[in-house]
């Protein structure tokens, strides 16, 4: 959503590097043998660079929600804000989400809590953009709110339900609607007949606030009270947006809180339940990528293919990807990719004289030369008329779209072109690897 040129992504990028850096550092004094005050003194201020680079990291973040905030009020007060539904595997993305918290979690000794009730439920056709960004809202929200408190425990309920969830069913009191907005179907041609509605709860133990302060919470530019921001922060759009986005999905949100006893926010959405895709054909057993090809730090060591136009974010995104043991290759833009893809094992007649193995690429989309879009679509050609054989152990070469335009019509238009899936920009390493090894690791 962050324009092309933004720098945020490499800022994220070089943080997270200089920590890592700092906690190997901070880990080679503990394990040294000898001690001394000086190295106590380097452990201490290691320590205290550790938390300034995070004070860095949480900014950045908090700068890319308010950018996107922003831009999606922009497209509400425009009517330009569409829902876009594609086959979704529910459970999955419930698990990437909860990744994506860990570690903030872990950061301010909140424990998170995830309770899920599919029952049969697996795929259902729905946003999942939208509905990842209200969780996300959410989730943050609780987190922020409960990190100071004695008990500190964030809670997130899913369930699905044949009928409409009611006030009684999710224990909370509807927002009155917004803006009346015409509902976007849910349905398309790949789901069933069968109307679902999935159900969100997000509770926590963090301060509360009163009726007054909730009459003001899903305004837009609006937060409980002024302390609110001087204390927390946050720009008081996220719970306008979420709620306006609920409704666009046939759905409602409510709150229940009380001052020092937490709060609790519930929502539905409106989805079709959808069959599971046709799984794809499998190379034999014996090309798959084995578990037992570990890097130095014990962990699965992939190749991968950067491109990307951006100088800044090659140097630093190489450095992280090599930090974690993988084999990194860089290009600067589609044709450059397409030209490389030539000389490595994937392409017809190289299988056993090219040393060059490629995993996954990472293919940025607003690119010169050729961007990331068309050379996907050429990829995608080489192999149907097969010119590249696929990846190791899969069907066909996976592909990362990387954009400052991951969202719904973007990531369809992605997705349509030939990716596999798609990453927002700026993000965070930690977030980008489970999709890596969801679509690498068999």
């Amino acid at each position: 959503m962050t324009p092309h040129s933004n720098p945020l992504g490499a800022v994220v990028h070089c943080a997270d590097l200089i920590s890592s850096e700092l906690a190997d550092m901070k880990a080679l004094i503990a394990a040294s043998t000898k001690s001394s005050p000086q190295l106590a003194v380097f452990g201490q201020r290691c320590e205290a660079v550790i938390d300034n680079v995070s004070v860095i990291i949480s900014c950045c973040a908090h700068q890319r929600r308010i950018i996107d905030d922003i831009l999606t009020l922009s497209k509400l007060d425009s009517k330009l804000l569409t829902i876009a539904p594609s086959l979704t595997d529910v459970n999955s993305m419930l698990v990437e989400l909860e990744k994506m918290f860990e570690a903030d979690a872990q950061k301010f000794d909140v424990k998170l809590r995830v309770e899920k009730n599919l029952g049969k439920t697996q795929w259902a056709m729905l946003d999942t953009g939208r509905l990842t960004q209200v969780l996300t809202n959410l989730i943050t929200n609780a987190t922020k709110f409960t990190q100071k408190e004695a008990e500190r425990t964030v809670t997130i309920k899913v369930g699905v339900s044949r009928t409409r969830p009611s006030e009684r069913d999710l224990d909370v009191e509807w927002i009155p609607a917004g803006i009346a907005r015409e509902r976007s179907h849910a349905g398309t041609g790949a789901g069933t007949d069968d109307e679902i509605y999935l159900h969100f709860t997000v509770s926590d133990t963090g301060c509360g606030f009163d009726e007054e302060q909730k009459s003001r919470i899903f305004e837009r530019f609006s937060q409980a009270s002024p302390r609110t921001h001087s204390k927390y922060g946050g720009s008081g759009l996220g719970l306008f947006i979420s709620r306006e986005m609920i409704e666009l999905q046939g759905g409602e949100i409510g709150v229940s809180s009380r001052p020092g006893h937490g709060a609790t926010f519930a929502f539905y959405i409106a989805a079709r339940s959808a069959e599971a895709p046709q799984p794809a054909q499998q190379l034999p057993a014996r090309m798959r990528l084995s578990r037992n090809q570990k890097s130095e730090n014990g962990k699965v060591k992939l190749s991968i293919l950067v491109v990307e136009d951006n100088l800044v974010n090659q140097k630093v995104l190489r450095m992280q990807l090599q930090k974690l043991g993988h084999e990194v290759y860089v290009v600067s833009h589609g044709g450059e990719a397409l030209a490389f893809l030539q000389t490595t094992s994937l392409w017809k007649g190289n299988s056993t004289t090219s040393k060059v193995h490629i995993s996954i690429v990472l293919m940025d989309v607003e690119m010169p030369v050729m961007n990331g879009l068309e050379c996907t679509r050429k990829i995608r050609e080489a192999e149907s008329e097969g010119l590249i054989v696929g990846s190791v152990g899969l069907s066909r070469l996976p592909i990362v779209a990387v954009s400052a335009n991951a969202r719904e019509g973007q990531v369809q238009l992605a997705r349509e072109s030939g990716v596999d899936d798609a990453i927002s920009k700026p993000f965070r390493v930690a977030d980008l690897m489970p999709i890596i090894e969801r679509l690498v690791l068999v």
